[in-house]
């Protein structure tokens, strides 16, 4: 009897240990509910996706959009590819929120620009190649629209190339749009009050639009190329005004010895 009485004493005091427990877990809970901190994770710049792919070469075409322009060069790309004598190319090809990126071992990194990609398609006659649509600068700066063409690892993977490929292209030309028209207002403003055209730092240095859709000024074609300067021998001031001074006393005694000859 007394063994059982004990029991249910300890049951009760431990029963009422749990319930005091879960009060007092509640009222902490309940009054630090307004300063607690939610952990949340944002993805704000996600990396550029990368593929292995192999190089199938470029073609000339004349129609800068559609599938049209991609039918015939791209038959011609695949037939050569299939004829071909010499070792395959594999490139690394990187898509980028300015466009895409190509890196081989022999002609290093090569850049296609978004501003300057016209079309881009994931062929359904050939499901492992993706093509693109490029302006390139030939001789005399005369432009030339180019076709070229990629060999995929997986069947998916031009149909992902495609699609983030025009989402990037679609969100440059808006952003590049969006910072124009800010900057034209902005110049009407102050031309509208007399100030000089300043805006904010912030915004300046958070334009990212240009730059994806454009290249910048420096590594643009058109940019001017560094080259060596051949540095002059800089004399002081007093050694150029002796120079001088010599200079003008040889010409007057010259002249003076020509005067005499003439008049003799």
């Amino acid at each position: 009897m007394l063994s059982f009485l004990a029991t249910t004493t300890t049951a009760n005091t431990t029963g009422n240990n749990d319930v005091n427990d879960k009060m007092a877990t509640s009222t902490v809970q309940f009054l630090t509910f307004p300063f607690r901190r939610w952990r949340k994770h944002y993805t704000i710049n996600p990396p550029n996706d990368t593929y292995h792919v192999i190089y199938l070469g470029n073609v000339l075409t004349i129609i800068a959009k559609g599938e049209e322009c991609l039918e015939k060069p791209l038959s011609l790309i695949w037939h050569t590819y299939c004829n071909r004598k010499r070792a395959e190319l594999p490139m690394k090809l990187t898509v980028t929120r300015s466009g895409l990126k190509a890196e081989t071992k022999q002609q290093g990194i090569t850049e296609y620009w978004s501003h300057r990609i016209t079309y881009c398609l994931a062929s359904s006659n050939l499901p492992r190649v993706f093509c693109w649509v490029y302006k390139h600068e030939g001789k005399k700066m005369k432009p030339e629209l180019r076709c070229h063409a990629a060999l995929c690892k997986k069947p998916s993977d031009p149909y992902r190339i495609a699609q983030t490929l025009e989402h990037y292209l679609r969100a440059a030309l808006q952003e590049y749009r969006r910072e124009k028209l800010y900057r034209q207002n902005t110049r009407i403003n102050a031309l509208t009050i007399g100030q000089p055209f300043t805006g904010p730092k912030r915004k300046l240095l958070l334009q990212t639009g240009s730059l994806n859709f454009r290249p910048p000024g420096g590594r643009s074609k058109s940019a001017p190329r560094l080259f060596a300067i051949d540095e002059e021998n800089e004399y002081p001031e007093e050694q150029q005004v002796f120079d001088l001074v010599w200079e003008i006393l040889f010409i007057n005694a010259f002249l003076l010895t020509y005067l005499d000859f003439v008049t003799f």
